[in-house]
């Protein structure tokens, strides 16, 4: 009773980002405050998005940032580049210097640090108000299954505040336990790190496997009985399908984006990260072949030229059955992990 009356009497909640994946969580977000007999407000720079997340899930949507900021106390930003997040919280900042009121801000996009560093300092100047760097892991289909993985970064009060939030969007959350909220960032790049790296081998064994005229389905399998993480699984499928559209997955431009942002990290940390350079030659060459919007899994496509092989992938009816009855073949497919090393919070879903 006492965690609805809070709600109740003080929580107003505003959203930035209606793409892929910020639709996809303000959506379960709203679910948990519709069942409080609550709603959020949404802002979007494209208004579509913001109308159709009004008309399913009955939002109200603001009518500028100005009124999204003097109508919340607490403020998620969903964005897909470092440009739109400074864009959009160089309008913040200047409105919430104009109320009174408190305000958190939630950032959960995946930026450089350095970037992170500069809104909490330039928000700071405005004491009142709090930054929170907690960036997500998970693709849209995860996204919408709420079963993402948050890492919190910043004020230990307010992330204890938020976390009755981020249950409703997430699986598991991964406490830094640090004011630091650059290190959230570099979390989350290396984490994207982990994926990258995996789909590079992916892409050169499989390459290898046809050159070398072993069966597709065969490989997939093994990869199934081997590696059976999420990621080798959906990735090892994609582009043993071909499956090039980025709808529920990572376009080729935003993957050029993020390992630029680890081969930056890399070298400014002195640290040596060769199978980066070696994803970020692929993607890029993916783009200036004029495919910068198909999944970022077509890096594959770079290498089957360099092998002699056609660019596109022809899947077999083999490859194809295979995948249609692998028992990983959902997006949602999970695995068990351990990260030791931090704080770990499995939340339980609230009712």
């Amino acid at each position: 009773m006492h965690s609805i009356f809070h709600l109740k009497h003080q929580d107003r909640i505003g959203w930035i980002g209606l793409g892929e994946m910020g639709y996809r969580m303000a959506g379960n977000l709203q679910r948990y405050l519709v069942s409080r007999s609550l709603s959020m407000t949404v802002w979007n720079r494209t208004p579509a998005k913001s109308a159709k997340m009004h008309q399913k899930h009955g939002v109200r949507v603001a009518k500028s940032l100005e009124d999204l900021v003097a109508q919340s106390n607490i403020i998620f930003t969903s964005l897909s580049n470092d440009a739109a997040v400074e864009e959009i919280y160089e309008t913040l900042i200047y409105f919430a210097g104009q109320v009174d009121h408190s305000i958190i801000f939630v950032e959960t996009s995946t930026i450089y640090p350095t970037l992170a560093t500069q809104l909490k300092e330039r928000l700071a100047v405005t004491p009142q108000h709090t930054y929170l760097q907690c960036p997500v892991f998970g693709r849209p289909p995860v996204a919408k299954a709420a079963k993402l993985v948050w890492v919190t970064s910043g004020d230990d009060k307010a992330i204890k505040k938020m976390c009755l939030y981020f249950t409703t969007m997430s699986k598991q959350i991964i406490h830094l336990k640090t004011t630091n909220v650059a290190s959230a960032c570099s979390f989350k790049l290396i984490g994207n790190f982990f994926v990258v790296g995996s789909m590079e081998l992916l892409a050169e064994g499989l390459t290898l496997a046809e050159k070398a005229d072993v069966s597709q389905e065969s490989v997939l399998k093994f990869v199934e009985a081997f590696f059976p993480a999420p990621s080798w699984i959906e990735y090892s499928q994609k582009m043993v399908r071909g499956a090039v559209s980025k709808e529920n997955g990572f376009s080729v431009e935003l993957g050029l984006k993020d390992v630029g942002h680890m081969r930056q990290l890399a070298a400014e940390t002195g640290a040596s990260l060769p199978t980066a350079d070696l994803a970020y030659n692929h993607l890029q060459a993916v783009k200036e072949s004029g495919k910068g919007e198909q999944d970022w899994s077509s890096m594959i496509s770079s290498l089957r030229v360099s092998s002699d092989l056609d660019a596109e992938v022809v899947a077999t009816a083999a490859a194809v059955a295979s995948v249609r009855s692998s028992p990983y073949s959902s997006p949602l497919a999970s695995s068990r992990s351990s990260m030791s090393s931090f704080e770990v919070h499995t939340p339980e879903k609230k009712a």
